[in-house]
């Protein structure tokens, strides 16, 4: 959070978008900091829960439903970012563009535009077809069942899109849900090229949220742009 807090505060201006915000889970780190905060989203039920979550902040906070491939908010904003490999559900090289055109036209000389997504580990994608990994356990709040997770994959190398399935279970009740979905990969060499193309002036390449420079053993592809 305070790598965020960090940015905002190096950025000029007071006007945050993030993009694909979800529940809006990171809109407090920039509303506490005194920032006016958009978010956009293109769930219904993610845009009510956030909507709801931040009703307190009132005319500081703006939901809006919409695409992030093509929006139009008529203004420029001081801070713009997409957090959480949510870039990832672009799934193709014009979805990516889309994206970045959209963005630029709400970016003004002085705007920071940022992604942060993870670096694709060839270990994760090549895993055995078929072969479930858990990934992670929780508790049902309504039903105070512990759930575990458990994942398998398929990776396609031509379009690098990762396909997921996630099995929910309980000790008592195998595979009760399953959810697909689909994710792009992008190395850092594909994510360099998209930006050059796009026009953007990459200002920082980190690799964690310390800003480590990017190198061989990071984990995190973290983008500070700007545009030309």
């Amino acid at each position: 959070m305070d790598f965020w807090a960090n940015l905002f505060h190096e950025t000029v201006g007071d006007t945050v978008l993030e993009l694909a915000c979800g529940t809006g889970r990171l809109a407090h780190v920039f509303l506490n900091e005194g920032a006016k905060y958009t978010g956009l989203e293109i769930k219904h039920d993610f845009v009510r829960a956030a909507q709801k979550k931040l009703s307190d902040f009132g005319d500081l906070v703006s939901i809006v439903k919409g695409d992030m491939r093509s929006f139009s908010f008529d203004k420029k904003i001081d801070f713009i970012f997409i957090g959480f490999n949510s870039f990832l559900h672009l799934l193709t090289d014009k979805d990516a563009m889309d994206f970045f055109c959209s963005v630029q036209n709400h970016m003004h000389e002085n705007s920071r535009f940022v992604i942060d997504i993870y670096i694709p580990d060839p270990l994760f994608l090549y895993r055995p077809e078929e072969v479930r990994f858990p990934v992670l356990e929780y508790t049902d709040s309504k039903t105070d069942e512990h759930i575990f997770i458990e994942e398998s994959n398929v990776y396609d190398s031509e379009t690098e899109v990762n396909e997921l399935i996630w099995y929910f279970s309980t000790e008592s009740k195998k595979d009760f849900d399953e959810r697909r979905f689909s994710m792009r990969m992008y190395f850092p060499s594909k994510m360099n090229q998209l930006l050059t193309d796009a026009g953007f002036k990459i200002l920082h390449q980190w690799g964690d949220y310390y800003r480590t420079n990017l190198n061989e053993g990071s984990k995190l592809q973290i983008y500070v742009l700007q545009t030309i």
